[in-house]
């Protein structure tokens, strides 16, 4: 292997410490900003690291057929070092103030369409629900009083009519008890059946 292949595998080796240290950063600065659960880390950078050995062994696929050197893993250091070292602070804080605008703006968008859509349609819901409410009840009641007149003079018939059906009342009572009698028993024989087919 030639001088350029290993002068060109350090510079992507630097290059891959630099965006990996970009990368936690800014990954740092959205979880302090979204405040994630502490449970979460762990899995978080599990997925970091992996995705970062697959990016760079990727990189060194094309740059020079996979070999693995020592000096891979010193551009990797340099990488990481001259970036925690020159530019972390910074990508820190444009990262924060990019996380912060980003939910200001989020925050503004959700308001805006609150304001135009949900609320109209709430009010609109909530007047339909009181309007039908009201002529629910009004119409109850009309019905109600209208019923009490139309059924005014039929009053004395009625009453009539309800004592001379005492003997009817009485026999449709007893069938009625009867078939509440033979309707327990049916159930008490098929709850006995479920149990011994259960058994078997």
């Amino acid at each position: 292997m030639n001088a350029a292949v290993h002068w060109s595998t350090i510079g992507a080796m630097i290059l891959c410490g630099l965006g990996m240290g970009t990368v936690f950063d800014i990954y740092r600065a959205a979880a302090g900003r979204l405040h994630f659960r502490r449970w979460l880390f762990p899995m978080l950078d599990l997925v970091y690291w992996i995705a970062a050995t697959l990016i760079v062994f990727r990189i060194l696929i094309g740059v020079n057929h996979g070999e693995v050197r020592l000096y891979v893993f010193l551009g990797i250091g340099i990488g990481v070092t001259g970036y925690f070292g020159l530019f972390s602070s910074t990508v820190l804080r444009t990262a924060g103030w990019l996380f912060d605008m980003l939910r200001k703006v989020g925050i503004l968008i959700w308001r805006t369409i609150r304001i135009l859509l949900v609320v109209p349609v709430l009010w609109i819901v909530r007047t339909l629900a009181a309007l039908l409410d009201a002529v629910f009840v009004v119409t109850a009641a009309v019905l109600l009083w209208v019923s009490k007149l139309l059924l005014r003079p039929l009053t004395p018939l009625g009453r009539w009519l309800w004592d001379r059906l005492l003997p009817v009342r009485r026999q449709f009572n007893r069938l009625r008890e009867m078939f509440q009698r033979i309707r327990d028993r049916v159930k008490e024989v098929w709850l006995i059946l479920r149990g011994s087919n259960k058994d078997e």
